[in-house]
């Protein structure tokens, strides 16, 4: 009987058995060179299945731990948080060494990375800041990840910065954040910082130095009036004071006086006297639901400005509270100049309604009181009206002190000087009688000044005929006949 024999194990190359699969790839190849397609397509299929296989597991994989295993921290313009954050990657080694960068011309002082060193390194700094790809970075024994974005599809696309790591533990992200404020805050001494509206929020626009309140040239007495009282509102135990008397914690002023005299002079350097942040608001560019907005995400420390307020809308809504009709008020009054799109019961809402924030320090400036509805600047809402002056002679003395009188270092080399410290006082008195009281603004006089703050003494020789061509000005600008010529 014939018996067959059974099958001979397959031969097994000593390639596979470092490489395995690579005789069967190699017969596929050269199958696929000899033109057998069948087997160029079962080579691409399982091609294709292993990089589906492969990116299906990788965003799985990438799914759960960004979900379940990372801690991140996201920041957005035009938050101060993205500022703070921004300003400290700009710096970093990590962020000079990025592939794609961010350029933008820097206003902000102290800010910008320098790229070049000459005399001009001062005009249009750069600053640049990684952008599109992702970056790594070691902070404190921690990988960090940094990916900075814009979102496009909502109606205002902003920046965004998103930071994350390892771990479910956010303690790291939240001392880089705190490390970002303390840097931030030290580069910001000395200076007051100002925000003004920017979509539905607020937005650093620029930081100036501090002005000295003694570089204000105004009535002394009113000036340390309003230095008290705002001191006196800012004083650590006050807060507690107003909580337990159930008194909101919230103080207003009003500064009114012809153009040019000072008023918002004196507003950012009673911020910048008492370390406050200044917000400005512009009535006639926004409405109701804006300036809610706007008071909502107000600081509870801040100065909040409101210039030309006499700009404010005439609509009058029925919420105005009982208060202000039984008060007396003439509600039916309206400024001839009102066209911005504020009503006047919204800004009365933001006042003193919920939205208000506690602990700021409200200004408001106009240069027409008479203008003013008496429900906006009654006694609660207003708590001092400051008046601003045309300049007497004491506030012209004290102009030309200011422009003239040296300093310390000028001192030490008078003898290159005009005159010295006790000579320009008395030109200064001299210059005081001269000029008419209470018919110039201060900013007006201050420009003739700077105009020849060269020479004391030609200021006196010159002043009369500047007063008589002012004077001549005027009156043809009251005449509808004032041209400028060239």
């Amino acid at each position: 009987m014939y018996h067959q024999s059974p099958p001979s194990p397959p031969q097994v190359s000593i390639v596979d058995i470092f490489f395995p699969g690579f005789t069967g790839a190699t017969a596929a190849l050269r199958q696929l060179l000899d033109g057998n397609l069948d087997s160029y397509a079962g080579l691409l299929c399982i091609c294709g299945l292993l990089v589906f296989c492969g990116k299906l597991l990788s965003r799985t994989v990438g799914g759960f731990v960004g979900t379940y295993l990372t801690s991140k921290t996201d920041v957005y313009d035009p938050d101060e948080a993205y500022d703070m954050l921004e300003s400290w990657v700009s710096v970093q080694d990590f962020s000079r060494n990025a592939i794609s960068s961010l350029a933008r011309v820097d206003s902000r002082p102290g800010r910008a990375v320098s790229l070049v060193d000459s005399d001009i390194v001062d005009k249009k700094p750069l600053r640049f800041t990684p952008w599109g790809e992702r970056l790594s970075f070691w902070y404190k024994g921690h990988r960090l990840t940094l990916q900075c974005t814009q979102n496009e599809s909502s109606l205002f696309p902003r920046k965004s910065m998103t930071i994350s790591c390892i771990g479910r533990s956010s303690k790291v992200l939240r001392d880089l954040m705190n490390e970002c404020r303390l840097e931030y805050l030290k580069r910001s001494e000395g200076k007051t910082s100002i925000f003004e509206h920017h979509n539905n929020g607020w937005k650093k626009t620029t930081t100036r130095d501090v002005r000295p309140i003694e570089t204000v040239i105004m009535n002394e007495e009113l000036k340390q009036i309003l230095l008290e009282d705002v001191r006196s509102f800012l004083d650590p135990e006050a807060r507690s004071w107003y909580a337990n008397r159930g008194l909101p914690y919230r103080r207003g002023y009003l500064m009114y006086g012809r153009p040019g005299t000072g008023k918002s002079s004196l507003s950012m350097s009673v911020a910048g006297c008492f370390g406050l942040d200044i917000y400005v608001v512009s009535l006639a560019a926004i409405n109701d639901g804006h300036l809610n907005a706007l008071f909502r995400e107000l600081p509870q420390r801040c100065v909040v400005l409101l210039e030309d307020v006499d700009a404010v809308g005439t609509s009058l809504s029925r919420d105005i509270d009982a208060d202000d009709l039984d008060s007396g008020s003439d509600v039916s009054r309206r400024s001839p100049k009102s066209h911005g799109s504020v009503s006047l019961s919204g800004l009365l809402n933001v006042l003193d309604g919920v939205a208000s924030q506690d602990g700021r320090v409200l200004i408001m400036t106009t240069n027409h009181i008479e203008h003013l509805d008496d429900a906006l600047i009654r006694s609660g809402r207003v708590d001092k009206k400051i008046e601003f002056q045309l300049a007497d002679a004491v506030v012209a003395r004290k102009l030309f002190c200011h422009v003239f009188e040296q300093s310390i270092e000028e001192l030490l080399i008078s003898e290159k000087r005009e005159s010295n410290n006790q000579e320009v006082r008395q030109l200064a008195v001299q210059f005081a009688s001269l000029i008419p009281e209470l018919e110039f603004s201060p900013a007006d006089i201050l420009s003739f000044l700077l105009a020849n703050r060269d020479s004391p003494s030609g200021v006196l020789a010159e002043v009369e005929e500047w007063v008589s061509s002012t004077r001549g000005e005027r009156a043809l600008r009251r005449g509808g006949a004032w041209v400028q010529s060239d």
